[in-house]
Parts: C-alpha cells; sequence; structure tokens
C-alpha cells in the first residue's frame, strides 16, 4: 500500500511524507520482483500515490481512485497516459456490494464517486475484474456483482469477460490459461444461458473444469 485507504479522512499531506519516504523502497521492491519474474500490485487511492507506482513500474494499481485533498479528485490525463504507455493494468476492486453503497450515499454522490472510474474506462486505461472482497460487505462469492459494475460504467460484455480471464491473466504473467487455446490448461465454466447478453448468466453454472478435470456438475 503507497497511499492513503477510502476508510479515513483525507491525509495528503502525511500521504506525501508516506510516499517520498517510501518511493525508494517501492522501486527496489519493483526491480528485485522483476528480478524474480515476479508481478508487482500497489493500493493507491490518491493520485500522488499513482503518480509514484507509475514512475516505480508496478504491474497492477488497486483502486486507482485518483483521490484528492477534501475527496475530490485530480484526474491526469497524462498520467493515465502513462499507465496505458507503460502496460499498467487497474483493478478498481469494486466491492460486490456496490450497488448498496450507491443507495446509503445517494445516486447522485455515488455516480460522483464512480466518475473517476468510467473516466479511465473512456480513456482506455487497461482494466482487470476485482473485487475487495474481504472488508465490510464484500464477500468473496460475488464477483459476477463487480461484473456488473463494469456494465454499468458502460463497457460491453464481451469486454468485461475479457477483463475477467484474458486480461488478469495476462496482468499476473498467468500464461498457461486465460483464453481457450491449444497448450492452455483448460480452466472453463459452462453456463446457463449468454453472458454477452446478460452477464447474470454466469450464476447459473453448470459445469467447471480446472486443469481439463471436471470439479462440479
Amino acid at each position: 500500500m503507497n497511499s492513503e485507504s477510502c476508510f479515513g479522512p483525507p491525509l495528503r499531506g502525511r500521504e506525501e511524507g508516506l510516499i517520498h519516504g517510501m518511493e525508494d523502497e517501492l522501486s527496489i521492491v519493483v526491480d528485485e520482483a522483476t528480478r524474480h519474474e515476479l508481478p508487482v500490485a500497489v493500493h493507491a487511492h490518491g493520485t500522488d500515490g499513482i503518480a509514484a507506482a507509475v514512475r516505480a513500474g508496478v504491474t497492477t494499481i488497486e483502486h486507482c481512485t485518483w483521490m484528492a485533498e477534501g475527496g475530490e479528485f485530480d484526474l491526469r490525463e497524462d498520467l493515465a497516459a502513462q499507465i496505458k504507455a507503460q502496460g499498467i493494468y487497474v483493478c478498481t476492486a469494486t466491492s460486490p456490494n456496490w450497488r448498496g453503497f450507491a443507495q446509503r450515499v445517494g445516486e447522485e454522490r455515488a455516480e460522483h464517486l464512480f466518475s473517476s472510474m468510467r473516466w479511465m474506462a473512456e480513456l482506455g486505461v487497461p482494466m482487470i475484474a476485482g473485487t475487495d472482497a474481504g472488508v465490510t460487505r464484500a464477500t468473496f462469492d460475488k464477483l459476477v456483482n463487480s461484473l456488473e459494475f463494469y456494465e454499468y460504467l458502460g463497457l460491453t460484455n464481451a469486454k468485461i469477460l475479457d477483463m475477467a480471464t484474458t486480461d488478469a491473466a495476462q496482468a499476473l504473467g498467468v500464461t498457461d490459461t486465460g483464453r481457450l487455446a491449444e497448450g492452455k490448461r483448460a480452466d472453463i465454466i459452462a453456463v446457463d444461458g449468454d453472458p454477452l447478453s446478460d452477464l447474470d448468466a454466469l450464476r447459473s453454472i453448470r459445469l467447471i473444469v480446472a486443469g481439463g478435470e471436471p470439479v462440479r456438475q
């Protein structure tokens, strides 16, 4: 984690000190991870933290909320362009309970808070699907809920499915799965319905195949 959590008050001064104090260490982590062919994920809500992660050359940025002092956003197209150019993936780690969150804060406020994620999607920033499972109201068995958030942002179902499979595998350096092709591991699910038309079909799983072996029918 190289910038503040969204659960506390704005800490711009403390965040800047943390970033300046840890940026060298973050670069060392990335260098060592690269030497061992390991990815580096960085948790960053603040724009300063995002910039530090990009300078260090991390693999993925979790949340990537673009927060600034006072709870507003500091959206920087130049920095988004760097993320794209360096092939860094963003996982917004959206809670499966995002609809409940929107109800609690109100639709207008929620739309404002979600706007930075829509902005990244519109700019074509590389994004992968994920959840914030483990925090309050975010469980580990509701991935489809989080996928539907990207649909809310305006992404196509085909792109969302790529984000959850091919793109996610590529982002993490997992080369033997993520797509159907000769020589890959044959990790497959079969569902009732067509998720290209309706993501809800992913909730009706009929078959799970892992490494070519059925594990649930």
